[in-house]
């Protein structure tokens, strides 16, 4: 790990102070709690962890101190103590957005720890961490029961009956847009669901107290779905270790692909994601009799599409003996975040969206074999 993602971790561990049981306390109080129906236990807030005294500290500043004079920066052990500041889950391979994985890896985003049950379903939920740049929010958290069979329990806000909802200071209520659906996994022996909700952007609220609301859940089983109406909520001031920047670079760069014709406007590189914006002359906006408007896929989607696979443990991955389009940089291979594949662009556009890249100066879109554009002017 470079030194200064190394740095960047033990600031975050320095500052936070993450108990080392604190998911399993949090959990344990809720179990025991007997007042009221639903009811939010504030153990702990990223923006007011100084006014809370820890259970027990992970990282002294001095042993800090110490660690960062090691030469040698072998810092393994603190490196998994910062990552159980959020569950293993969202780092392991059993989800599906690489770039998720990178931001976390990289220290990027606030701390939540927040714990809500929902008695009437007998849910204990675990708001973790938030992460915003200007075009998308993650919401990470987990899920957990001991009563209620959580396999076929499903925050979708892609398609589903859920929906997430901001409330601002003054009371004011805003849907939320879904970027794609996000990642999930359910780990059966625990009977718990890590959920990376996707969702539109929320960086222009920095510095603000905010509430998150997640409406509804579905619960799909034998090809029904049905809807079980709750609201989870989540409170905190949205600081600015929440927040990244989006650079975009304008190419305009055009090239042909299977007899169409296309032209890549723009590349966004952010810390969750590598965002291609293209047009083309199938990516068009169609009508028909009736003047309804509609898509069809492009064959540039299609080859992109054409390397995706469904892996039960793994989500959406790449399927190594298909063609596909990718990214290269610094001279490694750069995948396609496969749950941002419907994400809409503007009228005519189509977007292809990526892990992020290590060196946006040396980035090349490889569709196929043959086609190699560079991304760099």
């Amino acid at each position: 790990m470079e030194k200064e993602k190394i740095l960047k971790h033990l600031d975050k561990a320095i500052e936070q102070q993450v108990p080392d049981v604190w998911e399993q306390i949090q959990y344990n109080i809720l179990k025991n709690e007997e007042a009221g129906n639903k009811k939010v236990v504030m153990l702990s807030n990223g923006s007011s962890q100084k006014k809370k005294k820890p259970l027990y500290k992970r990282l002294s500043i001095a042993a800090a101190v110490c660690l960062i004079a090691v030469s040698t920066f072998t810092f393994t052990p603190a490196f998994a103590a910062i990552q159980e500041m959020y569950d293993k889950l969202f780092s392991s391979e059993h989800i599906d957005d690489k770039g998720l994985k990178s931001a976390l890896d990289l220290g990027i985003g606030q701390f939540i720890n927040q714990t809500y049950y929902d008695k009437e379903h007998d849910i204990t939920v675990q708001f973790q961490n938030v992460l915003t740049d200007d075009k998308e929010t993650k919401l990470l958290l987990t899920y957990r029961s001991e009563g209620t069979d959580l396999k076929n329990y499903y925050i979708d806000n892609f398609e589903g009956d859920s929906k997430i909802n901001l409330i601002l200071q003054d009371g004011k209520k805003i849907s939320l847009d879904n970027v794609g659906w996000g990642s999930r996994y359910y780990d059966s022996k625990e009977n718990k669901v890590a959920k990376a909700l996707s969702f539109e952007s929320i960086k222009e609220y920095e510095g603000q107290d905010i509430r998150l609301e997640i409406e509804n859940l579905t619960i799909y089983e034998e090809q029904k779905s049905k809807k079980v109406e709750t609201v989870w909520p989540v409170h905190f001031k949205l600081d600015p270790s929440a927040t990244s920047d989006r650079e975009t670079l304008v190419l305009n760069t055009e090239f042909t692909f299977q007899g169409e014709t296309y032209t890549i406007k723009q590349v966004e590189f952010s810390d969750l994601e590598t965002r291609v914006v293209v047009t083309g002359s199938d990516t068009k906006l169609l009508k028909d009799e009736n003047g309804m408007e509609y898509k069809v896929r492009s064959k540039l989607e299609s080859q992109y599409m054409n390397a995706r696979m469904i892996d039960k443990q793994k989500g959406y991955i790449v399927d190594e003996k298909k063609s596909g389009v990718f990214l290269k940089s610094a001279g490694e291979k750069v995948e396609p975040i496969f749950n941002k594949g419907e994400v809409e662009g503007e009228m005519d556009e189509y977007l292809m969206i990526f892990a992020p890249v290590k060196n946006k100066a040396d980035c090349m879109l490889e569709i196929g074999d043959d086609i190699k554009i560079p991304l760099y002017k």
